[in-house]
Formats: C-alpha cells, sequence, structure tokens
C-alpha cells in the first residue's frame, strides 16, 4: 500500500484546520445600552413585550460587529425573564429563569 498521498495531504489538512480554528470561535460581543439607545423598531418590541415592568439590562449582541440581536431582562414575581429581539424588530425569543434557583446555582 502506497501512504505516499496520505503523508503529502496530511499536513496540508492539518494547517487549514489551524487556520480556519480561529474563525470558527469569531467573537461575539455584548454591550450594555439605554432603552433609549434602541432602534425604533426594536424598542417598540421590547416595550411591548415588557409591558409595565423595567429593563434591569439592556444589551446590543453582536457577531463580528454585526448587531444580530438585542436583549433585555427583568424581574416580575421572582422570576427573571429575557426577552430577545431581531435588529428590524421582529421577537426572537423570550424565557424566563427562576431567580432563587439561578442564585443558588451560581453560589455552588
Amino acid at each position: 500500500m502506497n501512504l505516499y498521498p496520505i503523508r503529502c495531504t496530511l499536513p496540508w489538512v492539518i494547517l487549514a484546520l489551524d487556520f480556519s480554528a480561529p474563525a470558527l470561535a469569531d467573537e461575539l460581543t455584548e454591550q450594555n445600552i439605554s432603552m433609549q439607545d434602541l432602534p425604533p423598531a426594536v424598542a417598540k418590541t421590547m416595550q411591548s413585550e415588557l409591558g409595565n415592568n423595567k429593563a434591569e439590562e439592556v444589551e446590543k449582541i453582536s457577531y463580528e460587529g454585526i448587531v444580530v440581536l438585542y436583549e433585555a431582562e427583568y424581574y416580575q414575581g421572582g422570576n427573571e425573564y429575557e426577552v430577545h429581539v431581531y435588529p428590524n424588530g421582529e421577537l426572537a425569543a423570550r424565557h424566563s429563569h427562576d431567580a432563587e434557583q439561578e442564585q443558588e446555582e451560581e453560589g455552588r
């Protein structure tokens, strides 16, 4: 069996993977902003989702400098809620966490 093709190709495959790994782990950044800094469409959706609740934290989430999501966190009835909205104002997701359970997990 001739191993020459494998021996010649394998270093190039390893080298290609080595250079592509940083591209796979590009930076996702989160920046704290205020509700007033939200684009109008995003602010409208956020306010609709928050209702009478006050956002404790609002973040702009970017990937390689491009805004991909906006996130707002608020508390109601012992639970933490998160609302995620796309830059075009469309609701991406909303979910809740039990704040007491989350604090216990962080204390472990």
